[in-house]
């Protein structure tokens, strides 16, 4: 049972070691900032669009922006749902105060979750 408990808590963290390098990671390797799927403004200078070309690839643009902060929500409720099935199958094998302690540990990782996921309004 205890080497049930040690493998899932590395899963965990594995899991969290990843999405923390992500984060870091992901922001340098794209020239749009994190949040931003298509930043309208910068792909009308890149592209050098007309008018008529803005005109029609803005509601394009948009759409796709909105269909991937979806995704990101969706992805954040996953990820959290994820967490909170890990913790209620390790649960049973902490005692009181680890179960605490673990609590607290999950609850500042979605904290970070939240605020790497976040996602500013256009």
């Amino acid at each position: 049972m205890t080497l049930i408990a040690i493998f899932v808590a590395g899963g965990v963290t594995g899991g969290f070691l990843t999405i923390r390098a992500m984060k870091y990671e992901m922001p340098h390797r794209s020239e749009t900032p994190p949040g931003t799927a298509f930043a309208i403004d910068r792909w009308r200078a890149h592209l050098h669009l007309t008018p008529d070309q803005d005109e029609k690839l803005r509601p394009i643009m948009q759409q796709a922006d909105n269909e991937l902060r979806n995704l990101r929500t969706l992805d954040l409720r996953e990820i959290k749902g994820i967490l909170d099935r890990a913790e209620e199958r390790v649960n049973p094998v902490l005692t009181r105060d680890q179960r605490q302690r673990l609590r607290q540990i999950l609850e500042d990782r979605k904290q970070r979750l939240d605020q790497s996921f976040s996602i500013p309004e256009p």
